[in-house]
C-alpha cells in the first residue's frame, strides 16, 4: 500500500514544473517591459497590468503545485519563490538596459513585447475564439 501511494505522488507529472517555467519566463519579460520603460505613464500603465494579473497566475501555479504535490512543501515553497523572483529580476535587468545604448534598448523591447503579442494570441485569442458562441 505504501508503495503505491508514493507513486501516486511521484515527480513524474511535469506539468507543474512546465507551468512554473512558462509564468516565470512571462513574468521576467513582463518585469522587463516595466524596467525599459523611460516616461511615468508607461510605467503605471505595465504596473497596474501585471499587479492585476501577477496574483491571479501565482494562485493558478500554487493550486497546480499542491495538487500534484501535496506532501512536499519545500518543494512547493522553491517553485514559487522562483515565480515571485522573475519580475523583479527582470525589472533590474530591464533597467540595466535602459541604460545602454538605444539598440539594445530596442531589442529587448521588441522581445518583451513580441511575448505579450504571442500569449495574447495563443493563449487569450484561441481560448475566446474555440467555442462558436464567442464568436
Amino acid at each position: 500500500m505504501l508503495v503505491n501511494k508514493e507513486k501516486e505522488h511521484c515527480c513524474s507529472n511535469t506539468t507543474p514544473f512546465v507551468i512554473m517555467i512558462a509564468l516565470s519566463v512571462h513574468s521576467f519579460f513582463e518585469g522587463l517591459a516595466l524596467g525599459l520603460c523611460t516616461t511615468f505613464a508607461n510605467t503605471m500603465g505595465i504596473f497596474i497590468a501585471i499587479l492585476v494579473h501577477k496574483g491571479v497566475a501565482g494562485m493558478s501555479l500554487g493550486i497546480s503545485l499542491m495538487k500534484t504535490f501535496p506532501d512536499n512543501g519545500r518543494m512547493i515553497k522553491s517553485l514559487v519563490f522562483c515565480f515571485a523572483v522573475s519580475s523583479p529580476v527582470g525589472i533590474f535587468i530591464g533597467m540595466l538596459i535602459a541604460s545602454a545604448s538605444d539598440l539594445v534598448q530596442v531589442i529587448f523591447t521588441s522581445l518583451a513585447a513580441g511575448t505579450f503579442v504571442y500569449i495574447g494570441c495563443s493563449e487569450v485569442i484561441v481560448n475566446e475564439f474555440s467555442r462558436p458562441e464567442y464568436r
